[in-house]
């Protein structure tokens, strides 16, 4: 159709065409602000569940660590034949491996209701070095042989016994594999219990420093444990309107099973091998 019409004047379009202007005094007219506020609530409903795919992501990977730990642990307490342990700061989420400075060590056959913390281990260790000193000098002084000046150390059935009786002395693993590990900053371990332990350690009421530990063994058996790991609402406060993890060790195989929710665990139960 001809833009124009027959008196050579151009002839109208038909339809409507908008045209924003600026509000003389400088603002910004009722549809430009719509239009804004439109493409910002836009932004947010795109951005939002990401943001939450991401943490639970990262979530996954902490566990997926966490599993591969006791696995790596279990592993490296048989080929070495060593003894370790996973020592956990329950309301940080943090945790680290350690070694023993002896091959075997004894637990005790006691359930305990909770595991020391640092400080109260090397007061145990002083106390304990303080005694042997004391059983050895009441053994005597060692005498030398005449025939070969070598020194003969007392014979002490007392001394003998509490040797085999010593904790062991542990530290921290540290080279290029193992370091501080944590499952921070969404999760903390609000509840766990391992064997040698008589019943369910809950950090709220052991304190924010309370310690939970899993020991490694070199015969191939790491103790049946359970792990429950919440989210944070707080610092040291774990969320209970989101769903929880349990993580449980079993002994023979030296693997940790993950699974949502809650799970009740009776560590003390007979293990099949």
């Amino acid at each position: 159709m001809s833009d124009f019409r027959r008196d050579g004047q151009k002839a109208p379009r038909w339809g409507l065409r908008y045209q924003f202007r600026r509000n003389p005094e400088g603002g910004f007219s009722i549809i430009e602000v719509m239009i804004v506020v439109a493409l910002i609530a836009f932004t947010y409903s795109v951005a939002l569940p990401n943001l939450g795919i991401r943490s639970e992501s990262e979530v996954a990977i902490k566990l997926s660590t966490l599993a591969g730990d006791i696995r790596n642990a279990y592993d490296l307490a048989v080929l070495t034949g060593r003894s370790y342990r996973l020592v956990f700061v329950m309301a940080k989420g943090d945790y680290w491996l350690e070694e023993a400075d002896q091959d075997h060590f004894y637990i005790g056959a006691d359930k305990v209701d909770r595991d020391p913390t640092e400080a109260e281990e090397k007061d145990d260790q002083l106390s304990y070095e303080q005694k042997m000193k004391e059983y050895s000098d009441l053994a005597g002084q060692a005498v030398i042989d005449s025939n070969n000046d070598k020194e003969i150390p007392p014979v002490s059935p007392v001394v003998e016994a509490k040797l085999k009786l010593r904790k062991a002395h542990w530290t921290p693993v540290s080279n290029s594999e193992w370091g501080k590990r944590s499952l921070g900053p969404q999760l903390l371990i609000k509840e766990m219990q391992s064997e040698h332990h008589g019943r369910l350690q809950n950090f709220s009421e052991l304190g924010e420093n309370a310690r939970g530990m899993i020991y490694f063994f070199p015969n191939g058996y790491v103790q049946k444990a359970v792990l429950y790991v919440y989210y944070k609402k707080d610092d040291f406060v774990p969320d209970e309107s989101k769903e929880p993890y349990t993580v449980v060790t079993f002994p023979f195989e030296g693997i940790a099973e993950v699974n949502s929710g809650r799970i009740n665990i009776d560590v003390h139960e007979d293990q099949k091998q």
